[in-house]
């Protein structure tokens, strides 16, 4: 492969994967150098049987190519679920380790060398081999282990994706650490967070007036548990606890801007949402609970989700799972099921020090950092050498003249594996609780239901404590490492933590046996005994708001069904429009419009907030809100050398003050501008904007363009308008290279008819010559579903693995 190839193959990887990674974009811009010729050489013929150490199992794949695995052992189940996931998703599989292992350059040369430094910095290889040493002699481990053997049996006997010899690489042995690796990205991608950089930038470039922007808490009314009595947690009193709303401001304060602007690739993407939901049998038809999820997260060729249906003679479960693992995170089984939005609280701390003699100060000593010097594999170039600094937080970047070591659960030795591992085998509602006990990151708001009638809350995950002095403080600031500020009692970086000093399972706020509850990434609830999270961490309460709103309404009558649910993650109207559409439309503000700019607010008048992509009032509002938000904050933040990333929460914006000092224009002589003016201002430039595009209705605009990594007409999937956006339960946002919806939506219905149902954003197979390349994505975009059921296809199996153990 020439230089200028692997140098265009190289930047396209590079802008996308690394921000986007496993749960954003389809890293557009990847071009490959040749046609489909070389595609249509290599289509493989499916395979019949294989050799398995393991014992026998058995794949039917359905109508849209999900596999249906019996196997008569648990090892001979997972090792054909390595096989048939390598035989449809190797590439992405190996991209992803790649990815977060810091091993990309190694594959498509030196564009990638920023990523491979984060990702190694980290050391996101020994967090995971910590949790294989964790979880490698447990239930799971085994089942790890035979799925790694499929994998490579795979690799080994079976056709090579093309990709490989697009860019001359060839797929590297598959191992059980591997598959943690990918967990840890996983993990990361929902919660790990450098917010704190931003704030504190934010604070110290803008001065103090900039504390209205971040507040400590949104003070909307749609926490996911509406009543904090409802909560059945465990009174929870940390030692020395004084006040729970400690000032963010007394501790580190400075300029982090460029340790802030680095690290925004790789931080948790606040625009990532998910929607779940449960309704018990007090007001469903049936009598019997209904649940509902659909997490919102980067779209991508193939689609981020796999789902499987996985058979043994103690095992039947259904859903999806993320290739490389091989359990099913998203599903139900026979008698439960459970879905999952992330909890969006604050789970990363960020610590400086104090340097001297070449190393940091700790609590009165000079220590040295943990070194070890990596080299970084480069394709096609020199390799490259790395020193990988650790403290006694974690590992330690650097940027700006600025030293921050970095504390996140994730580090540490987890197993979460093991639990999804035990929600695969769950009975029953109590069986959900129990896997959760042992779930560590990401936090995730978990509902669940069974067919007793059972249902659940539960925000599991680790929950850090900061002590500083003996006290416990709130975590949104960056700590003095230094002088023992923010520690986390019982976390040990690398290692195998005893969590002695977060809060224990039973005092997070949860609810057993809810009748109506949902959670839409807001917080979780009012006046919590302990610091979980701010707004920089949490979502805007719109999505929230609506479906409590519909699902209230629903259950007063007392008939919900799985249409009822399914009609809700198809609705359209955004709350957010609803408060926003007043003040463009605003007698004080069109009086300051432009013609043309007056004539678009007049397509708000009486429009009903849906976004719909044959509606020109939801492209009017659409365009204008971007303009409103950027005529508001652009003045201050921009000459301060901050972008959009900066700016507050949208639910912010919507609080402010018509006369606050934020609609002051700095860049005017008069300086007394109030909202109506920067209303009327935003109108003015959508309509150019509007004009200058050639944009008609919404879905001119809001498009679904998800392109495969070699940007190629015959990879990429059909292009289409989209109804959707960031606010509205039908999720679907595009903002330049980014696609953002529901990855996966399901309806899992526990009445004798079982009309459980899922659908996922493209097809279930990574090679275009397949019909499952994107045989759903239509069904998805129009808001249909498939069947969700644990029946497998009848006949004969398209896949037999034999052999003895």
């Amino acid at each position: 492969m020439n230089t200028t190839t692997r140098t265009v193959v190289a930047v396209g990887c590079a802008a996308a994967l690394v921000t986007a990674a496993l749960l954003g974009g389809s890293y557009l811009g990847l071009a490959a150098p040749l046609s489909g010729e070389l595609y249509d050489s290599v289509s493989p013929p499916d395979a019949t049987q294989v050799e398995s150490p393991y014992g026998s199992a058995s794949v039917w794949y359905d109508e849209t190519g999900v596999p249906h695995i019996e196997a008569e052992n648990e090892e001979a189940l997972y090792f054909a679920v390595g096989y048939v996931q390598a035989r449809d998703r190797l590439f992405r599989m190996d991209l992803q380790r790649r990815l977060i292992g810091g091993e990309l350059s190694a594959l498509v040369g030196e564009q990638t060398l920023d990523s491979d430094r984060f990702y190694r910095r980290l050391d996101f290889e020994s967090a995971a081999e910590a949790s294989w040493e964790s979880v490698r002699d447990t239930d799971v481990g085994p089942s790890i282990e035979a799925f790694s053997a499929g994998v490579n049996h795979y690799a080994d006997t079976g056709a090579t994706p093309p990709e490989y010899a697009l860019i001359d690489a060839e797929f590297e042995a598959w191992t059980p650490t591997d598959t943690l690796l990918v967990g840890k990205l996983i993990s990361w991608r929902l919660s790990g967070s450098f917010a704190d950089l931003r704030t504190e930038t934010a604070r110290a470039r803008l001065g103090p007036n900039a504390s209205a922007l971040y507040p400590t808490s949104l003070d909307h009314e749609v926490p996911i548990i509406r009543d904090v009595d409802a909560s059945d947690a465990t009174p929870f009193s940390p030692a020395s606890v004084v006040e729970n709303a400690s000032d963010p401001t007394a501790s580190v304060e400075g300029d982090f801007g460029a340790l802030a602007e680095w690290t925004d690739a790789y931080d948790a993407d606040p625009t990532y949402g998910s929607n779940n939901w449960v309704v018990s049998g007090e007001h469903t038809a049936s009598g019997d609970p209904i649940l509902a999820n659909d997490p919102h997260l980067g779209l991508s060729v193939p689609p981020v989700w796999y789902e499987m249906h996985l058979s043994t003679p103690e095992t039947d479960v259904r859903g999806v799972g993320f290739p490389g693992i091989p359990l099913v995170i998203i599903g139900r089984t026979a008698d439960a099921a459970w879905g999952v939005t992330n909890v969006g609280g604050d789970f990363t701390d960020l610590y400086t020090y104090d340097r001297r003699d070449g190393g940091y100060v700790y609590e009165g000593d000079v220590r040295a950092f943990e070194t070890e010097t990596e080299v970084i594999e480069v394709a096609g170039g020199d390799d490259v050498e790395l020193t990988v600094k650790k403290s006694v937080h974690g590992p330690v970047i650097e940027r700006g003249g600025k030293t921050v070591g970095v504390a996140w659960p994730g580090f540490s030795a987890t197993n979460e594996s093991l639990g999804v591992y035990r929600l695969n085998r769950a009975e029953s509602v109590a069986d959900v609780r129990d896997a959760l006990r042992i779930w560590d990151v990401p936090a995730q708001n978990f509902v669940a239901a069974d067919s007793a009638g059972n249902t659940l809350y539960y925000p599991a995950g680790r929950y850090p404590v900061r002590v500083t002095d003996g006290t416990v403080v709130r975590g949104d600031t960056v700590f003095n490492g230094s002088t023992g500020e923010g520690e986390w009692p019982g976390y040990e970086p690398y290692g195998r933590s005893s969590w002695d000093g977060f809060v224990p399972f039973e005092s997070i706020p949860h609810v057993d046996n809810p009748d109506v509850l949902a959670s839409a990434n807001q917080r979780t609830i009012d006046d919590p005994p302990f610091y979980m999270g701010t707004p920089a961490t949490y979502a805007d309460p719109y999505r929230g708001q609506r479906i409590y709103d519909q699902l209230d309404d629903a259950a007063s009558d007392g008939e919900i069904t799985a249409e009822t649910m399914k009609r809700l993650q198809r609705d359209v109207r955004s709350e957010a429009a609803a408060s926003f559409v007043p003040y463009a439309t605003a007698v004080e503000a069109t009086e300051q419009m432009s013609p043309d700019a007056r004539e678009l607010a007049a397509e708000l008048d009486g429009w009903d907030g849906r976004m719909t992509a044959d509606s020109r009032a939801a492209l009017v509002y659409r365009i204008w809100l971007d303009e409103f938000r950027t005529a508001t904050f652009a003045d201050e933040f921009e000459p301060a050398g901050m972008d959009e990333d900066y700016y507050p929460r949208l639910f912010v914006l919507q609080r402010l003050d018509a006369d606050s000092q934020w609609y002051d224009n700095r860049r005017t002589l008069d300086r007394t501008e109030r909202r109506e003016a920067v209303a009327a201002q935003a109108m003015n430039r959508t309509a150019a904007r509007i004009e200058r595009e050639g944009w008609d209705t919404y879905g001119d605009f809001n498009r679904l363009e998800l392109a495969h990594p070699f940007d190629r007409e015959f990879l990429n999937y059909p292009e289409r308008p989209m109804d959707g956006s960031r606010f509205t339960v039908f999720n679907f946002r595009a903002s330049g290279e980014t696609q953002v919806g529901s990855s996966w939506r399901m309806v899992v219905d526990f009445s004798e008819t079982d009309d459980s149902v899922g659908v996922i954003p493209g097809g279930q197979r990574g090679v275009f010559w397949s019909d499952h390349y994107h045989d759903q994505l239509d069904s998805w975009a129009d808001g249909r579903y498939k069947p969700l059921t644990l029946d497998r296809p009848e006949g004969e199996p398209d896949i037999v693995f034999g052999g003895e153990r």
